[in-house]
């Protein structure tokens, strides 16, 4: 289980990330809150990644996401409440370095939604 991700292609990151969301999970991303640029593995490679929230509600559900078929993708879209991914990350089961970071970031941010 990871968070929507994919690569920055002849874009700018919040737009590949709209577009990510749209063709994975079938949403459409508004309100971008900017989290942190990372080195995925600092000294060995040059890949870094993007991190952004965004807020959305069940109007913004606008597609079926899966991913795209041209790309090999075939993907579950699964939306868990965020207290089970708070236990996820607590009992050391949430195992995807940039979902992890994520909902810590949001639990730091926004504790009020974990209650």
């Amino acid at each position: 289980m990871e968070a929507i991700a994919g690569r920055v292609e002849d874009e700018q990151p919040p737009e590949a990330v709209r577009r990510e969301a749209m063709e994975e999970a079938g949403l459409r991303i508004r309100d971008l809150g900017f989290v942190a640029t990372c080195w995925s593995s600092p000294g060995v490679s040059t890949e870094r990644f993007h991190l952004y929230l965004a807020p959305y509600s069940l109007d913004d559900r606008i597609g079926n996401g899966g991913g795209r078929a041209d790309e090999f993708e075939d993907i579950t879209v699964r939306e868990i409440a965020l207290s089970e991914l708070a236990q996820l990350v607590d009992k050391g089961l949430l195992t995807d370095t940039k979902s992890f970071l994520l909902v810590q970031t949001l639990r730091l941010r926004r504790p009020d939604l974990f209650d």
